[in-house]
Parts: C-alpha cells; sequence; structure tokens
C-alpha cells in the first residue's frame, strides 16, 4: 500500500500511515503553501512588441530621467528673464512702463509720489524723451523705485539659479519668485490699463502680466524640488541621488516594491 508501512511489534501487527499530507498539521503546511502561491500576482502577459514601440519607449524612458536637468533649465530660465528684466528697470523707459501697474496697486502704490491716475498725463511712448515728463517722473520717484525694483528682481533672480548649487538658497529664491509672480498676477486686478474693456479682452500690459503664470508656475517647481533635497539633507534614510529617478518620479513619490514569498 502506498504511502503505509506494516510493523510487527510483539506478535501485533501496526499498519502506520507515513504519508505526511494526512496529518492535519502537515495539511496546513500545504493549505498555507498553496495560499501563499495563489497571493502570487499573475506574470503579466506582452503581446510582441513592435520596433517602434521599442523606440517610443526609448525616447520616453530617456525623457523622464531627464527630469533633473529640465528643472535644472528652469532655474536658469527664471535666473535669464529676472536678470534682463531687472536689468532694464535701471532705463528711464521701463521704469515709465511699469507706472499704471505701481500706482494702481494698493500694495505698492504708497511708493510714488504722486496718486493715480495723475500720471496719465505724463506718460512717453517706448524711447521718446519728453523732458517735461520726465521731470514729472522725477518728482514721482518714478526712477528711484525702478532702481530698488531691478536690484530686487535681479537678486531673486540671482537665489534661483544658487538653487543648482544649495538646496537652502534654491529655496528662499524660488519662494520670493512665486511671491513676486503672485503681486505681478495680482495687476490683473488693480490696473485698468491691462484690459481693452473687460474680460476676456487684454490690452498689451495685461498680455504681458498674464505671462507671469509660466513664472509662477516655474518658481513652485524650483520650491518642490528644492523642498526635496532639503528632506533628503535632514533624514539621511531617504534615497540619495538629486532629481527622480529612472521611473521619472521623485525618490519621496515613489512607494516601496512588495516582495512576495
Amino acid at each position: 500500500m502506498a504511502g503505509k508501512r506494516t510493523l510487527l511489534e510483539n506478535g501485533i501487527v501496526l499498519t502506520v500511515d507515513t504519508s505526511v499530507g494526512d496529518f492535519p498539521e502537515h495539511r496546513g503546511d500545504e493549505r498555507e503553501l498553496r495560499d501563499r502561491r495563489q497571493a502570487q500576482p499573475a506574470e503579466p502577459s506582452y503581446l510582441p512588441a513592435t520596433p517602434a514601440h521599442h523606440r517610443t519607449q526609448s525616447y520616453l524612458k530617456w525623457l523622464a530621467r531627464r527630469q533633473p536637468s529640465f528643472i535644472h533649465l528652469v532655474r536658469i530660465a527664471i535666473f535669464v528673464v529676472m536678470a534682463w528684466i531687472g536689468g532694464l528697470k535701471f532705463v528711464p523707459y521701463e521704469a515709465e512702463s511699469i507706472v499704471p501697474f505701481v500706482a494702481n496697486s494698493p500694495v505698492m502704490k504708497f511708493f510714488y509720489a504722486k496718486p493715480a491716475p495723475e500720471y496719465k498725463q505724463y506718460m512717453n511712448k517706448e524711447g521718446e524723451l519728453v523732458p517735461k515728463n520726465r521731470a514729472w517722473h522725477q518728482e514721482n520717484r518714478t526712477y528711484v523705485f525702478a532702481d530698488g525694483l531691478g536690484t530686487a528682481i535681479i537678486a531673486i533672480g540671482i537665489l534661483v539659479l544658487l538653487g543648482l548649487f544649495s538646496p537652502k538658497l534654491g529655496f528662499v529664491g524660488a519662494l520670493l519668485a512665486a511671491g513676486m509672480s503672485f503681486v505681478t498676477l495680482s495687476f490683473l486686478i488693480t490696473t485698468p490699463e491691462a484690459w481693452v474693456s473687460h474680460f476676456p479682452y487684454l490690452a498689451g500690459g495685461g498680455r504681458l502680466v498674464v505671462k507671469d503664470l509660466i513664472m509662477l508656475s516655474g518658481a513652485l517647481v524650483c520650491l518642490s524640488s528644492s523642498a526635496q533635497e532639503l528632506l533628503r539633507s535632514m533624514n539621511p534614510r531617504l534615497p540619495g541621488e538629486r532629481g527622480a529617478g529612472p521611473d521619472g518620479a521623485g525618490p519621496l513619490a515613489r512607494t516601496p516594491s512588495h516582495d512576495y514569498a
């Protein structure tokens, strides 16, 4: 009989079942093993991929791995824009062009000596020099304010750029850049010259201001990147590499993989 053997002890014939599966404790082990096998995820079945599919997948993986470099590119772009625009604030025509925005802003109008809308009588065309208008802007502190604003904008741009090397400085710069963008976007509400008549008809100044949505988004991306690096520096157990992993997700966003027995 399979799985059994007969023993003779003191004249008594004993039949012993040696099949481990017949013992309750062993049946429990087999049941546990079967349950564990059923818990394992099924192997995914893949259809044969075409060469074009492989190329597309390779391009996507390459782009996913470039996320840290693209964030650095955003930092450089913010610096270039801020350094350029900030430098132009020292030029009279650029200083005069921001007067309608500042004069109508409830958080900035106190920088000027003349109340709105007096400026409308003294606005110059870009590149135009009218001595009477220039004298009014000097009395209005137009150029003094623009010089200070230009300095602040350049400083913020430099801080954002330094995020390439220092997450702390990059965090401060990105935070200030985001705050500056919020203030600039508020001009859409406070400045009559931002509109031709009403929403959605933006005037030239309004079209210039609404682009700060891109600046705000870029600053928030840099802010998040610097925050991740600061968290990694405070917690050594977090992944130490900068930026995203091969799958394009940041180290803090990845979920741990599960191993099945």
